[in-house]
């Protein structure tokens, strides 16, 4: 049986900074961008890692090169305030980059806007939000029980002379969305997804005393420091109880 410093090192083994390379973007991309800068409302659905952004920061540049504005929304005002920091850095000084949450409200008439959901859908209230591409991050949040109706509201309340891209690692029903967008929004919506994970996942265990632990070994069953935590964890409830 293969011990402990092996299944470490396995486990680990490939993680860190990758070399650097010449960018080639994959197909899917250029499909994704190549719809979207066409005017054509486009789901995209790819594994996390696998250059979802990159779609929606050349649909952007392309959208602001043509002297229109763009609008990038997350669902969480932490990750809107990384990624003003991160357009800040792409697009200035030569376009205006501004954002709207809950907390900071910054430049709100930029070339392009990072904002949360729920700001973009009260500026669609209010009539304002003249964008030409709208973004909508993390679309998959459109199945959330509580906070489902505000991107459906964002969906419906765009302009029609808006183009949507949305982005997603983990919607299942890729057609059924795409079918009802094009529904209410009286144009067609396209879709583009991606399977292959670029970046396998590596399932592991924080272990108190031995750190991070690979969960399982290479024969798929759990591995016995696993075992081992859970079952003295239980004989020790036990003696306790007693």
């Amino acid at each position: 049986m293969t011990g402990r410093k092996e299944q470490r090192e396995e486990f680990f083994a490939g993680m860190g900074v990758p070399e650097r390379t010449e960018f080639i973007p994959d197909e899917f991309q250029k499909e994704a961008v190549r719809l979207s800068t066409g005017g054509h409302d486009t789901l995209v659905v790819a594994p996390t890692g696998s250059g979802k952004t990159f779609i929606a920061t050349q649909a952007i540049e392309a959208t602001l090169e043509l002297g229109l504005r763009a609008v990038y929304t997350t669902p969480l005002k932490a990750l809107s305030n990384t990624k003003f920091t991160e357009f800040k850095a792409r697009f200035e000084p030569k376009y205006r980059v501004g954002l709207l949450t809950g907390d900071r409200k910054i430049e709100g008439d930029a070339h392009v806007v990072v904002a949360t959901t729920e700001i973009y859908r009260n500026e669609l209230y209010r009539g304002d939000g003249r964008f030409s591409l709208v973004v909508l991050d993390e679309v998959h949040f459109i199945g959330d029980q509580q906070r489902g109706p505000v991107w459906e509201e964002a969906i419906i309340l765009t302009p029609l002379s808006a183009t949507l891209l949305m982005l997603s690692a983990s919607i299942s029903n890729s057609k059924e969305i795409a079918e009802w967008i094009s529904h209410v929004r009286g144009k067609s919506c396209e879709i583009v997804t991606k399977t292959e994970r670029p970046v396998a996942l590596r399932y592991g265990f924080i272990h108190p005393d031995l750190g991070i632990v690979p969960l399982e070994t290479k024969d798929q069953k759990v591995n016995r420091d696993v075992i081992h935590y859970y079952g003295e964890g239980r004989r020790e409830n036990r003696r306790r109880r007693r």
